[in-house]
């Protein structure tokens, strides 16, 4: 089994943690005789299994925590009315309170928790029995879906970064290279990046950065590596940004591009190239390259290309900027496999 399990899909793997958070859930409710409150400690078991959080304990504090103010919410205004307007009212001061406590990631259990007691409750009298049993359904179906997740494969977050990593380079990589062959080419231009396809794993970086924010000390060298992909993180989003900037002027040359009389090959593509190079290098600096070019070049480039002198220009600019960046990620690299041989 233990061979097994590493070599099947994520939506394998997924489906069984799913399947067994729903099986510990349902038992232990009927264990205990609340089957009446099962739906709910279902749903928070479905929807909390999750092997992507790089804090699982603080996001499980702050879920119950969501929930159990959702749920005291909609209790102390059940009191005054049983109507759906009284519902909104409650609704709206769970996120209120939810967001002023700083239990962001108890936002949603919080809306569902107070949602739930009007549901279950049906307008009948107050119970505190029913609240009780309420929030012992979000507890067993959100600490269900983590043992789930933990105990089939232990998690291991840093060590999926890499890849995360090289993921995002290698598709931005790409992208550049298909902006270089339209304008040395022509054709139909590429499609535009799609930054939804990149900030999901942009995100996953930067949670670090919020968990890191939060620990006493980074002396010891997991929690240095920790900190260094959580810069990798922001600097990703720097790359990204950029890139739409620079993109959008890209698409306004004309492709193909015109070859200069000298025979040799424009500037911007080198540059492109050369771009495309830092992104599938090693994880070590490499020497400046044709992206540092000074104005006067790309003021040439614009009267041999016959563009745009201030487009030009904004684009050796975007263009240094994003080289300084791809740097920047080199000199990281570095730091990060120096950081991850010490962890070990």
């Amino acid at each position: 089994m233990a061979i097994v399990l590493p070599t099947l899909s994520p939506l394998g793997r997924n489906s069984l943690r799913i399947w067994l958070a729903a099986t510990l859930t349902i038992g232990i409710m009927l264990w205990t005789g609340r089957s009446q409150v099962l739906g709910l400690a279902l749903v928070m078991a479905v929807l909390f299994v999750n092997e992507n959080d790089f804090t699982p304990a603080r996001s499980i504090g702050e879920q119950i925590a969501g929930a159990l103010v959702g749920i005291l919410t909609a209790m102390v205004l059940h009191e005054i009315s049983t109507s759906w307007v009284v519902l909104g009212i409650a609704l709206l001061l769970t996120g209120i309170l939810v967001r002023g406590l700083g239990l962001l990631k108890g936002l949603g259990t919080g809306y569902l928790g107070c949602w739930a007691l009007e549901l279950l409750h049906q307008g009948n009298r107050f119970e505190a029995g029913l609240i009780f049993n309420m929030a012992l359904a979000v507890v067993v179906g959100i600490l269900m879906a983590q043992i789930a997740t933990w105990a089939l494969w232990p998690r291991r977050p840093l060590q999926q970064l890499p890849a995360l990593e090289a993921g995002m380079a290698s598709q931005l990589g790409q992208q550049i290279a298909a902006m270089e062959r339209w304008l040395r080419d022509g054709g139909p231009p590429p499609l535009p990046l799609r930054s939804q396809e990149l900030l999901p794993r942009i995100q996953l970086l930067q949670q670090l950065r919020e968990h890191h924010q939060g620990l006493a000390s980074s002396a010891t060298p997991p929690q240095r590596l920790q900190s260094r992909w959580a810069q990798a993180g922001s600097l990703w989003r720097q790359l990204l940004r950029q890139w739409l900037l620079l993109e959008p002027l890209l698409r306004q040359l004309p492709a193909p591009l015109p070859q200069p009389a000298q025979g040799e090959e424009p500037l911007l593509l080198g540059t492109l190239a050369a771009l495309g190079g830092q992104l599938q290098a090693e994880a070590a600096p490499g020497p400046e390259r044709p992206c540092a070019s000074p104005p006067k070049l790309w003021l040439q480039e614009a009267t041999s290309l016959g563009a745009s002198k201030p487009l030009l220009l904004a684009i050796g600019q975007q263009c240094l900027t994003l080289h300084q960046l791809l740097h920047s990620r080199a000199l990281l690299q570095a730091s990060i496999t120096a950081q991850t041989g010490r962890a070990r």
